[in-house]
């Protein structure tokens, strides 16, 4: 066997030697050869394509050259592989590239003829021809494909190079491609052919610019036939099939391609580039319902000229877009539709209050019904003020939750931190507040930032993710960090992590998050929300922005996360755009067509009894006399103690506050009583029936000075009133108004220490300060006094 190996390399070198230059242009000749081949084949620009969870088209972009070429598909489908090889090329799965009894008949039709009608061309050879992009029709350039195809072929299988070539045929006009074809003259995609259609796309390749649908119908229409004819006696399709196929009317002109979702076809272009097929995890169907939903809703606003919306639907649990509504349509984008509000930053208004409410249940800093004050307030320069401007003076947390009010949302933030709550927003995917949290302040709770309602979409579903997610405990896995929603099928999801208590939002804090966020009030406007109410149970929030230029509505179930948004892409605002009234009838709009019949299951575990306060509801302390257990969440003990119930001392009857200088003290009764400052005590006991205010002292006896009995209620320290005008332009007198334990006490009015007057029972005193800074202060018969700073601004006249 050596001496055999060294005869022939001994051979073989004689032969090299003999012949040098013919085997250097040899061995060059099959360098060039295999380095002639480009890869990729082709580096022509690509349509974008959208498609649905099913592969449905959703929405595509003309490339740049101007043609509808999508991107290369996977495969090739069945009927058409049959089709296009039976006409194209018969032997295409024997040859080498080309065919030589083929490309002889060619040549000699030709001579005979005196020109170039034929070529012989096989499929590959016609890829090679289209990769040089018909290059003339003359024997150099038909030698150079059939070189170029027997390259393809050393390199490429034959399942390749029909793919290939299928992606890059032309099929007439400004059509290329199987996948672009197909959907142009048919409307759907080419697994979904029939024999007679797969067949009418087969014989466009062999002349585009000749035939196709819409011109020469009766040539294409026998072209077709002739190849269903041909199929039969193949013995690719049967007799019945081939008469029931030959029977099948043309289509007479492209059709429209689908622009089903072309904002998040944009939104994936700026993400992703161009020239890609997306695979989305759209639900066509929904989009389309949510489409017309969202029209219709918008020509209902529109007589009130809000003429924009848009929508999001997603799974809770997996982050899965389902519907992406990026704005309304219209005529020639009249009204800015082709903004795509969902990725647009907007002022968020109340939509940020549950995650504050949910993270301060989460950190033991109040209780689920928790009294917070709700009084006028001014903090420094910032006067925040209710929606409705009416107060309850104490309110449980959950209800103002629930009813939106905005000076214990405000309250509830001075208490957490505006920095801490401003960093926890970033925790959970908000990307739009920049600045720090001294820019925003306080008023970042109510919508003095702005955000996108694809961020807001994500955090809600990921509040329902985490609560989802405790339930599943007992499989070893739960949600505990924050990832962002997605709307591609390939996109990798972060790995489920191992339950740990180490987490910031609590299961049991979301629980009685989402339970407030039940009971608010539907809009009565909505016509069938009652029956829709006995179908689903939603936790739902809205959000108004300052000048009526938002209305944000955001619904969650365990199965979905809705989000949508009403209002003026230009930024208009507009009376009567609230989320309430302009946004949450379309959110249901939208839940109605989602079955959604669960609910969270109650998250026993993390939940822990806790002996509550009745009337405060804080943690009980030792003197609160009506006291119950609660579910509250995981270290509710450490929350702060009830701070309303104070002990007094009364007379034996009852009736009268003593102390020990004006009273024995063996006569004493201590008892332990609700005290609210004044001017929570003037609003509450106007709305709580139960509140009980201080018995009056015994004549004789002092008041108590660790007790306040007076307070200013208007204006309050630091606010900025403007002179009010009648209808007739004359200045008006401000009324402002005070309040005392006592109800016969009588008070004495100060301004800039100059007196203006007493009030008896209804503290109220219509004064007309001058322009600029004041001083008001109010005293008692007692010598207690109360004092605030306010400044008088007259409005600048009109023009």
């Amino acid at each position: 066997m050596k001496h055999l190996l060294l005869t022939v390399y001994n051979r073989v070198k004689s032969v090299v030697l003999k012949h040098k230059w013919k085997t250097l242009f040899l061995v060059l000749f099959f360098f060039w050869f295999w380095w002639w081949l480009p890869s990729p084949l082709f580096t022509t620009s690509y349509s974008t394509v959208l498609v649905d969870t099913n592969g449905k088209l959703l929405a595509a972009r003309i490339a740049r050259d101007g043609q509808w070429r999508f991107p290369p598909g996977d495969s090739v489908p069945y009927k058409f592989s049959q089709c296009i090889v039976q006409f194209e090329d018969a032997y295409f799965y024997r040859h080498f590239g080309f065919n030589p009894v083929s490309v002889f008949k060619s040549v000699k039709r030709n001579i005979s003829a005196g020109k170039i009608k034929s070529g012989g061309s096989t499929i590959t050879m016609q890829l090679a021809r289209l990769m040089r992009h018909n290059q003339p029709r003359n024997y150099y350039q038909k030698l150079v494909e059939v070189l170029l195809a027997v390259r393809i072929e050393c390199s490429y299988s034959k399942k390749s190079i029909l793919r290939e070539y299928c992606s890059h045929a032309p099929f007439g006009s400004n059509v290329v491609g199987l996948q672009a074809a197909s959907w142009r003259y048919f409307g759907r995609d080419p697994y979904h052919l029939s024999w007679a259609e797969s067949a009418l796309l087969a014989v466009l390749p062999n002349a585009p610019s000749l035939i196709y649908p819409g011109k020469n119908q009766t040539r294409l229409f026998e072209k077709r036939n002739r190849l269903l004819k041909k199929l039969m006696e193949e013995k690719i399709i049967d007799a019945p099939t081939y008469r029931l196929a030959i029977q099948e009317p043309l289509p007479d002109k492209p059709h429209p391609l689908p622009q089903t979702t072309p904002h998040l076809l944009a939104y994936a272009v700026q993400k992703q580039g161009e020239g890609h097929r997306f695979e989305t995890t759209i639900k066509r169907d929904l989009q389309n319902h949510v489409n017309q939903l969202l029209n219709k809703h918008v020509q209902k606003n529109m007589l009130n000229q809000i003429n924009n919306a848009c929508a999001l639907v997603c799974e809770t649990e997996s982050g899965r877009v389902l519907a992406y509504v990026g704005n309304s349509t219209a005529a020639d984008n009249a009204y800015e539709n082709y903004v795509d509000v969902i990725q647009s930053p907007r002022s968020t208004g109340s939509i940020l209050k549950p995650f504050l409410y949910a993270y301060m249940l989460s950190e033991h800093k109040l209780l689920p019904n928790s009294l917070l004050e709700d009084v006028p307030v001014q903090i420094g320069a910032y006067g925040p003020e209710n929606f409705h401007m009416t107060y309850d003076g104490l309110v449980p947390a959950n209800e103002a939750l629930s009813r939106s009010l905005n000076i214990p949302a405000v309250k509830c933030l001075q208490d957490y931190g505006a920095a801490r709550f401003h960093y926890r927003l970033k925790e959970l995917g908000f990307t739009t507040f920049t600045k720090s949290s001294t820019h925003y302040g306080l008023s970042l709770i109510l919508g003095g930032g702005e955000a996108k309602l694809w961020e807001v979409a994500g955090a809600y579903a990921y509040m329902g993710r985490v609560l989802s997610g405790y339930s599943n405990r007992s499989k070893g896995y739960r949600y505990t960090r924050y990832t962002p929603l997605t709307y591609l099928k390939t996109t990798e999801r972060m790995p489920e992590k191992k339950y740990a208590d180490d987490h910031t939002l609590r299961a049991g804090a979301l629980w009685y998050t989402f339970q407030a966020m039940t009971e608010l009030m539907r809009p009565q406007d909505y016509i069938g929300w009652m029956s829709f109410l006995s179908r689903n149970r939603i936790a739902w929030k809205t959000g108004t922005s300052f000048g009526f230029r938002d209305g944000w509505a955001v619904g969650v179930t365990p199965r979905y996360t809705v989000a949508v948004w009403v209002g003026n892409a230009d930024g208009e605002g507009r009376p009567e755009l609230t989320g309430t009234v302009a946004a949450a009838p379309l959110l249901f709009s939208v839940f109605n067509v989602l079955s959604s019949r669960t609910w969270f299951e109650k998250p026993e575990m993390d939940l822990r009894p806790l002996k509550v306060c009745r009337e405060s509801g804080f943690k009980a302390s030792d003197i609160c006399p009506d006291v119950k257990t609660q579910l509250c969440p995981l270290q509710g003990e450490l929350s702060k103690p009830c701070p309303f119930h104070r002990i007094i001392y009364l007379d034996s009857s009852g009736q009268y506050r003593v102390n020990s200088q004006c009273y024995p003290v063996s006569g004493m009764k201590q008892v332990p009583w609700f005290v609210a400052t004044p001017t929570q005590e003037y609003y509450y006991r106007q709305r709580s029936v139960q509140y009980k205010p201080l018995p009056p002292y015994l004549t004789a006896c002092e008041n108590d000075v660790s007790v306040r009995h007076l307070d200013i209620v208007y204006p309050r320290d630091g606010f900025k009133i403007y002179v009010p005008v009648d209808e007739q332009g004359q200045k008006s007198r401000c009324v402002f108004k005070a309040t005392h334990k006592q109800a016969d006490a009588v008070l004495y009015w100060y301004i800039d220490e100059v007196y203006m007057g007493s009030t008896h029972d209804s503290h109220q005193l219509s004064i007309l300060p001058p322009v600029g800074k004041h001083k008001l202060t109010v005293t008692d018969q007692s010598g207690e006094s109360a004092m605030c700073q306010f400044e008088m601004i007259e409005k600048e006249k009109k023009p």
